[in-house]
């Protein structure tokens, strides 16, 4: 079982094995039809959230994580669409990319860079 909770049969094959961008074990698999790319990580607690019944990683390590081999424009549009959704704010994305774990992830590294170049402030909150 791997920290996020997700179990696989003991008795399948590995696809083609790789090792990410932040030296993180990742997997190509084919299920059905379709390629997925499983990335094994030890994710903290905090990076964690369940979705519908379903355990994945919060919006914030989802656009840390994809932020390696996301176009830059990609990365714009998405960190503007969670920050209009309200899904992590610029304080908490700040603040988190600042955290001993992150402060070698090349995700994190790219989303501060993005964050400066989109000139993001939270907005004031209201009393």
């Amino acid at each position: 079982m791997l920290s996020c909770g997700c179990e696989f049969d003991e008795d399948e094959t590995l696809g083609d094995v790789f090792i990410d961008a932040d030296g993180d074990l990742g997997e190509v698999r084919r299920v059905g039809d379709q390629e997925v790319i499983v990335h094994y990580k030890d994710i903290p607690e905090k990076d964690t959230t369940v979705v519908d019944g379903i355990p994945c990683t919060t919006a914030l390590r989802t656009v840390i994580d994809i932020a390696v081999d996301t176009e830059e424009d990609d990365l714009v549009r998405i960190v503007r669409e969670c920050l209009d959704r309200r899904l992590f704010d610029v304080s908490e994305a700040r603040a988190r990319i600042a955290e001993d774990d992150m402060r070698d992830r090349r995700g994190a590294k790219i989303l501060g860079r993005t964050l400066d170049a989109m000139g993001t402030t939270d907005p004031p909150r209201s009393a």
